[in-house]
This record gives C-alpha cells, structure tokens and sequence, in this order.
C-alpha cells in the first residue's frame, strides 16, 4: 500500500519550528546561565564525585572478578564471546 505525505502548511509569520542552529544557540545559552547560577566550584565537586562513584564501581568488579573461580569466569567470557559475534554463512 501507498499512502501520500501531506503537504504541512507552514504557520504565518515565520514562527514555525525553530532551525538547528537556533536550538544550539538556546543550549548554549541555558548552560552558560546554569553554569553561573551554580558556580564552577560545583560544578567540579559533582564532577570529582561521579568520577569517584564510577571508579568504585569498577574497582569493585574487578575484585569480584579476581575473587571468582577462574573457570567460571573464562567460560562465561567464552559465552558471551560466542553470542556477540555474528554467524558467517
């Protein structure tokens, strides 16, 4: 089936969806008044935080990893290797 794309009529005096670049510039614009109403300080202090959190997380996988049966973990890398390739016909 075939359907027709209707023509959208564009609203009267030029106030339509606004371009790209126009979205940027608005972006653009929020950041840097967000970034003065919070400060730099704060902004490095959320920073250093997540970083931290992220750094632990992974830090705690690797002690999982490193705590658990050897054979275990290779056979589930093995696993997921096999998975995420594609099959070859």
């Amino acid at each position: 089936m075939f359907w027709k794309k209707k023509d959208k009529a564009k609203p009267a005096g030029g106030k339509g969806k606004p371009t790209r670049e126009q979205i940027l510039a608005q972006a653009k614009a929020n950041m840097s008044a967000a970034r003065a109403e919070i400060g730099d300080e704060t902004l490095e202090k959320i920073k250093e935080a997540l970083l931290k959190k992220q750094s632990s997380a992974i830090e705690k996988a690797k002690a999982q990893i490193k705590t658990a049966d050897v054979d275990k973990v290779r056979d589930n890398i093995q696993f997921m290797i096999r998975h995420e390739t594609p099959k070859k016909k």
